[in-house]
């Protein structure tokens, strides 16, 4: 695993991540700024395919090899996560992962939703075990409200 790959893990292993879908925003990976535009890269090692998302300031950080990693790891219960949707739903989010490049050099782009591809400011992140790989999807409030994920808001 490459330096760059093994950042990405490492950070991606201090986000407290949610067996339950969560409504909200976008934040930069590392300082969880809100931003409506992100730098994307993806991580597609260490038990996670997700892409990650950088601010400005972290970004430039990251590329110099500079970042600061100061959140301890959390633990995760990899058993826990899409215990609560339907197999429909399942399929879907594997047919997403599965057409994702995640070798695509990082983009600075507004955020999309999986499914529909509709520019969005606010997303369901979502997080399914999948073949033993936690992976997270983002859908819009109208794509998400229609594969039930508004029950889980709170």
């Amino acid at each position: 695993m490459d330096t760059k790959t093994k950042t990405l893990l490492r950070i991606v292993e201090t986000w407290d991540i949610n067996e339950k879908p969560e409504y909200r925003g976008f934040r930069c990976a590392n300082c969880q700024k809100y931003m409506r535009k992100a730098y994307y890269y993806w991580l597609d090692a260490g038990g996670y395919k997700t892409p990650v998302h950088f601010c400005q300031k972290c970004r430039k950080k990251f590329e110099s090899g500079k970042i600061q990693i100061t959140k301890p790891r959390l633990p995760v219960n990899r058993k826990t996560f899409g215990l609560d949707f339907g197999e429909n739903f399942i399929q879907i989010c594997k047919e997403i992962a599965k057409k994702w490049d995640t070798k695509a050099k990082p983009k600075y782009k507004i955020f999309i939703c999986d499914k529909c591809g509709k520019n969005m400011y606010k997303t369901y992140h979502t997080w399914l075990n999948i073949n033993n790989l936690l992976v997270e999807v983002h859908f819009c409030e109208k794509c998400g409200n229609k594969l039930g994920l508004n029950k889980f808001r709170g």
